[in-house]
């Protein structure tokens, strides 16, 4: 498999489960947003990319309702990042279900009232949530929690990026994280 290839496909498969990496999709869902919301490709282009993944065990579908085989990893999109045209050419077999294994997460448990959640962090997200928190006062489980409040409202950020603006709120110097 090209390197290139298998490249596109991680892209693809992370900014479609950028939001929820553990959630499951529904096929029209998956459809409807290469087509219509970010405007990829068309829909039947879509529904043959999408069975062409399953076929290729890059995606698992159960019923309508499908979910990645790889782990989701945000940090390879690019910014202004659209799939290749040629991606639905010679699409390659998925021989390994962790490719980015390399990134070690740790799962956090949050809860939230009565419901517990649970979230990978890699360590420079571990590390950038103890930094904010030694630096402001605020305790580390309450950064994490304004994190996860803030991904879920501004829906398409990845949680390193939230953090910063936790910190940006928090009158944190900018300068010292792009160092």
């Amino acid at each position: 498999m090209s390197k290139e290839m298998e490249t596109e496909i991680l892209q693809l498969i992370s900014a479609t489960w950028i939001n929820d990496p553990k959630s499951k999709l529904s096929l029209d869902y998956i459809t409807r947003y290469w087509s219509i919301d970010t405007q990829w490709m068309n829909i039947s282009d879509a529904e043959i990319l999408i069975n062409k993944l399953i076929k290729n065990r890059w995606i698992s579908k159960e019923n309508d309702i499908v979910f990645p085989n790889v782990i989701i990893n945000p940090e390879i999109i690019k910014f202004g990042w659209e799939p290749n045209i040629n991606i639905h050419e010679l699409l390659p077999k998925n021989n390994s279900v962790n490719i980015y294994s390399e990134t070690s997460h740790i799962k956090e448990v949050i809860s939230h009232g009565n419901e517990l959640s649970q979230i990978e962090l890699s360590n420079s997200e571990r590390r950038l949530i103890r930094y904010i928190s030694a630096n402001t006062g605020i305790l580390k489980d309450e950064v994490l929690r304004r994190c996860l409040r803030k991904k879920r409202a501004l829906c398409q950020i990845n949680i390193r990026f939230s953090l910063l603006l936790i910190a940006k709120e928090q009158g944190m110097d900018m300068e010292e994280f792009i160092e």
